[in-house]
């Protein structure tokens, strides 16, 4: 199963719908990650091997063109309405289809929003 790091700004509901699907999710607040930097929130996901969870693009922009580039995974949350449930099974149908994507590569952004999501390889 795949492990996750969500950031500071996803919704509780979210984590603990994708705990009930068997994730192993832990949140930036849990590891101490609470108002860090954005680059050391990926360095950590990257170092113990976890996919980030995120609302926040500045972290598209670190994998693109920062000092991370090439390095981490990211799953980037871009919905303009605010519907929990819909946005927690879009993420898990997401892990599930793309699971070999995931385990095959060392660094990518996922922009998911309504009804479709953007792959960018690095």
């Amino acid at each position: 199963m795949l492990k996750l790091l969500a950031d500071e700004n996803v919704h509780s509901e979210i984590i603990a719908y994708l705990r009930s699907k068997g994730y192993e999710i832990i949140t930036a607040i849990d590891e101490g990650l609470a108002g860090s930097k954005d680059y050391e929130v990926l360095a950590y996901t990257e170092k113990h091997g976890r996919i980030l969870l995120t609302g926040d693009k500045d972290f598209g922009g670190l994998l693109e063109f920062g000092i991370l580039y090439g390095r981490g995974k990211v799953i980037l949350l871009r919905y303009t309405t605010m519907n929990i449930k819909v946005i927690a099974e879009a993420i898990n149908g997401l892990l599930k289809k793309e699971n070999r994507l995931f385990k095959r590569v060392k660094s990518l952004l996922i922009v998911l929003s309504e009804g479709r999501y953007r792959i960018h390889h690095f």
